[in-house]
């Protein structure tokens, strides 16, 4: 099927439609999944203005997002993440956690994966156009359980990180 907004996308029974965009993050051009959930007990299981909506606001000022995504992980990395866990090898320590002082310096750790669009009725208590941005990232050693980061857009603004898990 052809959206609109999102253009091709592929229905997955009672869960969501998947839609790839390129979009280019930190000046790297890439290939984004594009998550768009449906209420499994409605029954009508299309994509809504309100999904379309926080997608569009989301892509409006992309190249500043871009900014206020980077700021807003530095401050979680430096603040919360880093050195939470890790080896106790001190040099191996130090690899799994880098000095990462700049946003340029986290846009080139990062690596926008997918976006997720819930339903309206699951984003109902966020504020205005909620979408969740899920990333993988170059830091935190080999672990094979990466969670990597997300970031919750509300209102034009970066509202909350975490782990990707926050965004399921």
């Amino acid at each position: 099927m052809t959206d609109k907004t999102f253009g091709e996308v592929e229905y997955e029974e009672g869960y969501a439609y998947t839609a790839h965009k390129d979009m280019t993050f930190g000046g790297e051009e890439q290939t984004v999944e594009i998550e768009i959930r449906v209420d499994d007990d409605d029954d009508d299981e299309s994509i809504s203005q309100f999904q379309r909506d926080a997608y569009e606001a989301l892509i409006r000022d992309w190249d500043k997002m871009q900014h206020k995504i980077a700021a807003a992980i530095l401050e979680y990395y430096n603040d919360s993440e880093k050195g939470a866990y890790g080896p106790d090898d001190e040099e191996e320590f130090k690899s799994w956690w880098p000095d990462i002082d700049s946003e340029e310096e986290m846009l080139e750790k990062l690596h926008l994966e997918m976006i997720i669009i819930h339903t309206e009725y699951d984003m109902e208590d966020n504020g205005q156009n909620p979408v969740y941005l899920l990333f993988s990232r170059d830091w935190g050693g080999e672990d094979l359980d990466d969670n990597g980061v997300a970031v919750l857009i509300e209102d034009g603004e970066v509202s909350e990180v975490g782990y990707k898990d926050m965004a399921l």
